[in-house]
């Protein structure tokens, strides 16, 4: 009779317990969501000031965000400089001017819809209390109204350290508050100043494209892309990758080369000149081999590094992340992409089977397009791809115990110095190796493990079909 008085009890206690949280979840699943009913002003700079009224906020500032919404779905977030159940009041975020339409080449005024999240979310505002928000420079009046608004971002000179000064970017139409106004992955000041060594320096900045252009978004590449497909000074480097190499290098300006007609670059490296350094030869690479007991590449820089024979240094043929390979072959379009290849064997002076295939052979050489294994795409500034500590110019991507330098350096030009090989009525000009004398050069491929050599520790035994 005890034990059944006892387990009754705890059953009545513990149902106690329940009731109150159950009663909280019910409470809270019907707290009433917050609702927006006013917004002033409805024109705003960035930087500016909303005041949103409505009901259902909290009276705790950091409990409440307010969300910026563009037409094409980006979002911004802010969080309130004072709050009350029925009103906040925010201040337009930077972030919110990534979200500004734009036309010929300056950011329009862009109606914005806004959201609360105060333990809920509101309703996204309709049209008649979505503000229309302006860039930083262009105050409540619109582009030249004098709204005041300039002063959030004008705390110095150039308050983004983008290397255009405030009153440039205004007059650009430019962000003064943001370095990547079109969010590409380029700095506005980089992009500028390429436009400028394109357009010859000494010419007014060419504002319309096509040109390297701080609010064209497409010659960059969206967020995390490796490269564009353009390139501006036909050098065979793309717009981003240029503007990679300039940051990896160390970001250098030069305010002395800024002006002129002259062919170089106030930047280490410019998509608006092929000459960016025309005069300052790379430097020998710190080969790492000899440390594991390898041997260093017995090449002899910079004069490896000339892939065009002549005085001037090219962007093409320097060496941004300084592995030993020019910046052409580690690049996009060049021969240290595994894909290259493939076009490259496809190509009406090869004509090389891909490797595998019947016939297995081209010429008796084992040199076609290769696909049996993943290999690691080369980069203009990164000097080591694979993580292994070599460089990768002294590394073998393909680990058949032939540099890379050895393998993409010869088909560019001539590297072995050989003259290459006749095969048929086809005369390869430059695209071999020499494995020695009394030997038949050897096709090669930075991608093939049997290529130049058939027998090379990582070819395969059994030959696909």
């Amino acid at each position: 009779m005890r034990r059944i008085i006892i387990t009754s009890l705890t059953l009545i206690a513990a149902a106690l317990l329940v009731v109150p949280a159950s009663a909280l979840a019910q409470t809270r699943s019907k707290a009433p969501a917050p609702q927006i009913t006013r917004v002033q002003p409805m024109r705003v700079a960035v930087g500016g000031t909303l005041t949103i009224s409505g009901r259902n906020f909290k009276a705790q500032r950091r409990k409440n965000t307010v969300i910026f919404r563009s037409g094409t779905g980006r979002t911004a977030f802010a969080k309130p400089v004072r709050a009350s159940k029925r009103k906040l009041v925010v201040r337009v975020p930077v972030a919110v001017a990534r979200l500004l339409r734009v036309a010929a080449n300056a950011q329009r005024p862009t109606r914005l819809q806004l959201r609360v999240l105060a333990g809920k979310f509101s309703k996204f505002t309709p049209r008649r209390l979505s503000p229309v928000v302006t860039g930083a420079g262009d105050g409540p009046g619109g582009p030249g109204g004098g709204g005041g608004n300039v002063a959030i971002c004008n705390d110095d000179a150039d308050h983004d350290n983008d290397l255009l000064l405030n009153s440039e970017e205004l007059a650009n139409g430019t962000d003064p508050c943001l370095a990547d106004t079109d969010a590409d992955q380029m700095s506005d000041g980089w992009e500028y100043y390429a436009a400028k060594d394109l357009n010859i320096k000494a010419a007014p900045y060419p504002g319309e494209r096509p040109y390297p252009n701080a609010l064209d978004p497409s010659d960059g590449g969206a967020a995390g892309a490796r490269s564009s497909s353009i390139d501006f000074d036909g050098d065979g480097l793309t717009t981003l990758e240029e503007y990679r190499a300039w940051r990896f290098t160390g970001s250098a300006f030069d305010a002395a080369k800024a002006g002129g007609t002259d062919l170089e670059s106030p930047f280490g490296y410019s998509d608006g000149t092929k000459f960016s350094r025309l005069n300052e030869a790379p430097g020998p690479p710190s080969w790492q081999g000899p440390v594991y007991g390898l041997a260093a590449p017995g090449y002899a820089f910079p004069a490896t590094y000339n892939l065009h024979g002549d005085a001037p240094w090219r962007d093409d043929e320097r060496d941004a992340d300084a592995d030993g390979l020019s910046n052409f072959l580690e690049s996009a379009k060049g021969p240290g992409q595994p894909a290259w290849w493939s076009a490259f064997f496809a190509s009406e002076r090869m004509k090389a089977e891909p490797w595998g295939s019947k016939p297995a052979t081209t010429c008796g050489q084992e040199f076609g397009y290769f696909k049996e294994r993943p290999f690691a795409s080369l980069d203009i500034a990164d000097h080591d791809v694979d993580g292994d500590t070599l460089l990768d110019g002294e590394d073998d991507q393909d680990n058949d115990d032939i540099s890379n330098i050895a393998e993409l350096y010869e088909v560019v030009y001539d590297l072995d110095g050989d003259g290459g090989f006749t095969c048929g009525t086809i005369t390869y000009p430059s695209y071999d190796l020499d494995p020695g004398p009394g030997v038949d050069p050897h096709g090669i491929n930075a991608f093939n493990p049997c290529a130049p050599n058939p027998n090379s520790r990582t070819c395969q035994d059994w030959k696909p079909f």
